[in-house]
């Protein structure tokens, strides 16, 4: 049994995954290596919401539905959603190529509240990280499909603010629902006032969807900048000791640390994650692979979906795992913009 969650400086253990340096870039197989008898694609959720009163945002405004209200998070129901959940709303088709803008039929970046048909407000999807909530279900079945479920390494990429130094790392404070102050950021704070936002933030506590997007929007302007390594989430030996790079100078640097899919099957490790500064905003691993090389999950961290390798039973029981949206997908299929030919722009 590996002790959980150790640093790893031996970068020999991620040799293995060299072979993908070699396949075009932002194809499948550059994010997780052929040799596999199974793909899929693991959707990352979304939130969605609607007034509890109306039952639809159409022919609303925020501000005016929400004057004179106590409670904002009381006025609103709100779900965790899947993409083909979105699709429905929005009249389109989900398939394993399918992207996000395109189902909910906007331009891409500007998907977050956008309202369907049907009057549900959908939130945009979180990139780079899977929600804790779907890793741990997808943990649970990625343990059964190894021989070894407790020991393996989590590759966790460099780059995410506060991580290695000061850089980028900001406090996220919630402010509560009777403060009802005008739309800004304290910049010496981060307190996050604007209402609208606020009841996003909460709602995707609430139904377990915090990821990249959320961290983004939420950011405030005057984020300290110490880019010092040693000053962010990492120990200083961690932080200023050897990376793991693949594909060259894309950026792809990850830090290697001791992890099974048993640790990912809790939901709470990332309060035991040296990585992790806030387990809210907790960085899922960017590539996880146990010792015996059974299966790899990876979540490139320009994409809102992860990919998993496999056996074929593997990719059969998380595509019927609930709580997951899981489809097959072959090797060679475009998950770049343009690849959704079932959802083109109209």
């Amino acid at each position: 049994m590996s002790e959980r969650f150790a640093w790893v400086p031996d970068l020999e253990r991620g040799q293995w995954l060299r072979p993908m340096e070699a396949e075009p870039w932002g194809s499948v197989l550059s994010v997780v290596p052929r040799g596999f008898q199974a793909y899929a694609r693991l959707f990352h959720p979304v939130a969605r919401d609607r007034p509890r009163a109306t039952k639809s945002w159409q022919g609303l405004e925020e501000a005016t539905y929400f004057a004179g209200v106590g409670d904002i998070e009381a006025a609103l129901e709100t779900q965790r959603a899947s993409w083909a959940q979105a699709a429905a709303s929005f009249g389109t088709t989900m398939h394993a190529q399918a992207q996000y803008a395109r189902l909910v039929r906007v331009d891409y970046g500007a998907a977050d509240g956008v309202i369907a048909a049907d009057g549900w407000r959908y939130g945009d999807t979180s990139e780079g990280r899977l929600d804790n909530t779907s890793l741990a279900a997808a943990a649970a079945v990625l343990a059964r499909h190894t021989s070894i479920p407790d020991a393996g390494i989590a590759a966790i990429w460099e780059g995410w603010g506060g991580l290695v130094s000061g850089s980028g790392a900001a406090r996220y404070v919630l402010v509560p629902t009777d403060a009802r102050p005008g739309p800004d950021t304290t910049e010496d704070t981060g307190h996050v006032t604007a209402p609208s936002l606020r009841q996003r933030l909460a709602a995707a506590l609430r139904v377990g969807i915090t990821g990249a997007q959320a961290a983004l929007t939420a950011r405030p302007r005057g984020a300290h900048r110490d880019p010092t390594p040693g000053t962010g989430v990492l120990a200083p030996q961690i932080a200023a000791g050897p990376r793991f790079a693949l594909h060259g100078d894309t950026g792809r640097h990850y830090v290697l640390f001791e992890a099974g899919a048993d640790d990912f099957a809790d939901p709470t490790w990332p309060a035991r994650a040296p990585w992790v500064g806030e387990p809210v905003w907790a960085p899922s691993p960017s590539i996880l692979w146990p010792d015996d090389h059974a299966w790899v999950l990876a979540t490139e961290i320009d994409f809102d979906s992860t990919l998993v390798a496999g056996t074929t039973a593997l990719v059969r029981e998380l595509v019927r795992t609930p709580g997951l949206e899981v489809l097959p997908l072959r090797t060679d299929a475009d998950l770049t913009r343009d690849g959704d030919v079932l959802n083109r722009p109209q």
